[in-house]
């Protein structure tokens, strides 16, 4: 995320010697999720998704009633190795200063955190479309799958579940929820899953609906930000069934109506020192989110808020988690 527009341009200039390399080599040994060193964050190790930007907001983890398992975006640019290695210092700094604070916090009014570090696809895999580029994914994604499967068996319980997922991580959660969220029952736990800046079609998750209105539980949004007559540059993923979903953070509905900035309640710029509310309005259109005006101190490339998607609408997701919670634990839907 941060620094990713120094990392677009060298994309761009060594894309054909990049997509042909296929000699990026991979960490071999996978995460042990009984051991607290392989969680970025566990609700009773302190970490930084513990944080709030302003004191009027508090962490609620210690009484939260519902828990939140995150799927962190990408952080890792290795040029020579296809996947990150979990016990890299750097990486595990980038993942802990900054996703956990200007995301993963953004929930903890609601459920208590967990993330698990894994051996996430590098930035630059993404241009090779080969196998290499299928070893990667399937690498990282047998870890987030025994991370997750771990915390079912371990950790939850029976309590109510939050998935947030962004970008790769959206990516590996909408993988995962295709294949376990039958099977598994989830519907018996899960409350919504934030599946934000990935293009997912409204059937694509078997038994797991769009969210069309603020309190609907058992159901998920995505949505992808850009400026208004902009681009996405770094959005990914195809609708497979269905036309891109886009749900409005500020209205949490899919109608494609204006939404004024007044329901904007609050985005944390990438400083992560104050709540900054009213500063966009926003509309579906053609599967993107578009905000005006651009806001100021939140990381993008040109009109792509791709890398603010979350803490943009801070406050937003902060509140709706909470009404969702209680539709859901009042036996609504």
């Amino acid at each position: 995320m941060r620094g990713r527009r120094g990392i677009v341009a060298l994309l761009l200039l060594f894309i054909i010697f990049v997509a042909g390399a296929g000699h990026r080599k991979a960490p071999t040994t996978p995460p042990d999720y009984s051991r607290p060193e392989s969680w970025a964050a566990l609700p009773w190790v302190a970490n930084a998704s513990m944080r709030v930007p302003t004191p009027n907001l508090t962490d609620r983890q210690s009484s939260a009633g519902a828990d939140v398992f995150y799927f962190y975006p990408t952080v890792f640019s290795g040029f020579s190795d296809s996947n990150a290695d979990i016990k890299d210092e750097k990486y595990r700094r980038l993942v802990s200063r900054y996703l956990l604070t200007l995301q993963a916090s953004s929930l903890n009014n609601t459920g208590r955190i967990f993330a698990p570090f894994y051996r996430q696809v590098s930035l630059w895999e993404y241009l090779d479309f080969g196998a290499s580029r299928k070893r990667a994914f399937d690498l990282a994604y047998r870890d987030l799958r025994a991370a997750f499967l771990y915390y079912l068996d371990h950790y939850n319980n029976g309590r109510p579940l939050i998935i947030l997922a962004h970008s790769q991580g959206s990516h590996m959660a909408e993988r995962l929820l295709q294949e376990i969220y039958q099977t598994r029952r989830l519907d018996r736990i899960l409350v919504v899953a934030y599946l934000v800046g990935r293009r997912i079609g409204a059937g694509d998750i078997a038994g797991l609906p769009p969210c069309r209105h603020p309190a609907q539980t058992r159901c998920f949004a995505t949505w992808a930000t850009i400026t208004k007559g902009g681009r996405s540059y770094l959005l990914t993923g195809t609708a497979r069934n269905g036309a891109p979903v886009c749900v409005n953070p500020l209205s949490w509905r899919m109608d494609g109506q204006a939404v004024r900035a007044r329901r904007h309640l609050g985005g944390v710029p990438d400083s992560f020192d104050r709540l900054r509310p009213r500063l966009v309005s926003a509309r579906c259109r053609a599967g993107l989110l578009e905000v005006t005006p651009a806001p100021r101190g939140f990381a993008h490339e040109g009109s792509d808020y791709h890398e603010s998607d979350i803490h943009l609408f801070y406050a937003n997701l902060r509140r709706n988690a909470a009404r969702r919670l209680r539709a859901f634990l009042a036996g609504q839907n």
